[in-house]
């Protein structure tokens, strides 16, 4: 942000501070434990440095086209997918209004963006696969891909960070006092104070700073979702929403654009210190009016705090336990807090600039006090969204993990549909105690350092035959009723909030903390990974990632069931010869082979990675051309 900036002839001084404002965003810390958001949305500075650069040069550009070409896939590579769409967008309605020659920059911009997928198509290709068969393909209602909007109330979070409560703290942010007018995605958007009076004075650059402010609106309501009419439409209508989940992500557009305004407002307040004093008084009246009629709501909300709580509570069911109503009135002391904040940061920027207008502090240390404050109004704010956690939780192994370390087998195991939910929530005496107790709980993904199989997991995009298998066979309600389905697919122990009381279920440990049951169980009757369906031995030789050899003692005929996920690319080879992989119990593999003894041997060889590949290294060769052919010339055309 802060070369971008640089490049728009803002001075370092403004360039640091929309480098910190962006930086250290509520946005960018909450999506800092998603690396797919936060590696992808880095790169938009640079990308609009080099595009702009490219729109506006006279000169030989193929360096920049070049440089593009990798910058865009650099940004998909990152793994959000949403970014890389929003950013195109932005970047055409960027080129119609600041490029001379509109057609070209357009043409160049589909141009770059075709060789930049061509060069990831060794992934891309493989992903495009991967969602034929996913559930983003077939559920793409509207309610799926418009859950996790952002409700339009919570704007209030862009100036009081929290206002509905801290996703980051244990139950502060909770259906129970939200209702379904909820998204617990992005924890907040707040980045600051002074940079949001800031924007008020970016609009001296009109141009930029207008199609700024329109593209962070059009940003906000698209994250709106479906709290608007509009993105109803946009869904129907427009190619690719349809495709995207969770409308909260739009806000990144949003926060990268107001970061940009509060730079160039800080740029015009800089140089209105340096040349017209005068209207420091009208800049300093408006501070201190704003901070006296919010100090009266400070003092109507302090003083009638019980009041306000009585009238919230009575909005509420009374049977609801007595937590959450201790949760609501901590949530009302917190923004009384946040306002107190808010009138001590306006004053505080009042008094400086009154410094200024009175030539009692240098133009360096204005700016200092500046950076200072919103730099301790960003950690104060951001400091309790990226909460870390001791090496310890993730070192030492849990007593539940323990146990299944003993088993040197090849297995799986499986957690209840009720588990699964529980787990979505942590409870503890502390951060530490919570995180500890969730993934002794079993929580998803916690066990892949210690090599453990799940039957199901969690990952972002789900083999839609998977789902749909889980959603049939495995709801709560009909959950006991297919437990034989564990047997066949290699589920040697099963996780359960509630006892199971199956004679070939051997409870290995009861767990009961914080008001959750955790049982573990044996199953005696689990099979292999790999068996024969009639008879016969098999023993699985060697089992790594793309590669299983097996080795078969078929006493007839027989079909060899490998539980092992039924996906495009995998071949089979018995005794070297290849067999048709076929699908077994909907979700696993089969093949046919023959009486006697067989090597067998499953090998994960997909065509679309060779096809990706061949299209990324026909894409490096031509980027490589392009740049030798055009690098001396003046124009590069479409």
């Amino acid at each position: 942000m802060y070369a971008l900036l640089r490049h728009y002839q803002l001075s370092r001084s403004a360039a640091y501070f929309g480098g910190i404002v962006f930086a250290f965003s509520g946005y960018l810390l909450s999506v800092s434990n998603m690396n797919t958001s936060l590696s992808s949305v880095i790169w938009l500075p640079l990308i609009l440095i080099f595009y702009d650069k490219l729109i506006n040069k006279t000169g030989s550009y193929s360096r920049e086209f070049i440089i593009l070409c990798f910058l865009f896939a650099l940004m998909f590579l990152g793994g959000e997918p949403t970014i890389f769409y929003v950013t195109i967008w932005f970047l055409i309605f960027y080129a119609l209004i600041f490029s001379v020659k509109r057609m070209q920059s357009l043409g160049m911009l589909f141009l770059m963006v075709l060789i930049s997928l061509g060069i990831i198509a060794v992934q891309l290709i493989p992903f495009i696969e991967l969602i034929k068969l996913s559930d983003r393909v077939v559920r793409t209602q509207y309610e799926l891909v418009s859950f996790s909007s952002f409700p339009p109330r919570e704007i209030l979070n862009f100036i009081f960070p929290y206002f509905f409560g801290n996703p980051s703290k244990f139950g502060n942010y909770t259906v129970a006092l939200l209702g379904e007018t909820y998204q617990g995605w992005l924890i907040s958007p707040y980045f600051g104070i002074l940079p949001l009076v800031f924007i008020f004075f970016s609009f001296r650059d009109k141009k930029r700073s207008i199609f700024l402010a329109v593209a962070a609106v059009a940003a906000l309501f698209l994250a709106f979702g479906r709290y608007t009419p509009l993105y109803r439409f946009l869904y129907q209508f427009v190619p690719g929403i349809s495709m995207i989940r969770y409308p909260v992500k739009y806000l990144f557009l949003a926060t990268f654009c107001a970061s940009m305004l509060s730079a160039i407002g800080f740029e015009e307040l800089l140089k209105i210190i340096g040349q017209t004093k005068e209207r420091l008084k009208t800049i300093i009246s408006v501070l201190i009016s704003t901070a006296l009629i919010l100090a009266l709501f400070f003092l109507a909300g302090y003083f009638y705090a019980q009041k306000i709580y009585d009238f919230l509570a009575q909005k509420y069911a009374h049977a609801i336990p007595a937590y959450f109503f201790e949760l609501l009135a901590r949530i009302i002391q917190f923004n009384l807090q946040s306002l107190f904040n808010i009138i001590a940061y306006l004053l505080t920027l009042a008094l400086i600039i009154w410094l200024s207008y009175r030539s009692r502090i240098s133009k360096s240390v204005f700016i200092g006090a500046i950076l200072l404050v919103t730099i301790a109004d960003l950690f104060s704010a951001g400091s309790s969204i990226t909460v870390g956690a001791a090496a310890k939780v993730f070192a030492k192994t849990p007593e539940n993990y323990s146990i299944l370390q003993k088993d040197k087998g090849l297995y799986r195991f499986f957690y209840t549909p009720e588990v699964e939910k529980q787990n979505q929530f942590i409870y503890g005496d502390t951060y530490l105690d919570a995180l500890w107790n969730v993934k002794d709980n079993f929580a998803a993904n916690w066990h892949i350092p210690y090599h453990f199989y799940d039957f199901y997991g969690y990952e972002s995009i789900r083999p839609w035959a998977l789902n749909e298998f889980w959603r049939e066979h495995f709801s709560a309600e009909k959950f006991r009723n297919n437990l034989k389905y564990l047997d066949k697919f290699n589920v040697k122990y099963v996780i359960s909030q509630e006892p199971l009381a199956f004679p070939w279920l051997k409870l290995l440990r009861h767990k009961h903390k914080y008001a959750v049951d955790i049982y573990l169980y044996e199953n005696g009757r689990a099979l292999p990974r790999a068996y024969l369906l009639n008879q016969g031995r098999v023993s699985i030789e060697s089992y790594r990632p793309g590669e299983i050899k097996i080795k078969v003692m078929a006493r007839s005929p027989d079909a060899l069931f490998l539980s092992e996920a039924y996906y495009p690319g995998w071949k089979a080879y018995v005794d070297g010869k290849e067999q048709t992989i076929a699908r077994a119990e909907e979700l696993f593999c089969k093949i046919p082979v023959a009486a006697g003894r067989h090597e067998v041997k499953f090998i994960y060889d997909p065509l679309s990675f060779k096809v990706g590949a061949g299209i990324s290294i026909f894409s490096l060769l031509l980027s490589a051309f392009c740049l030798l052919k055009w690098g001396g010339q003046r124009e590069l055309n479409p």
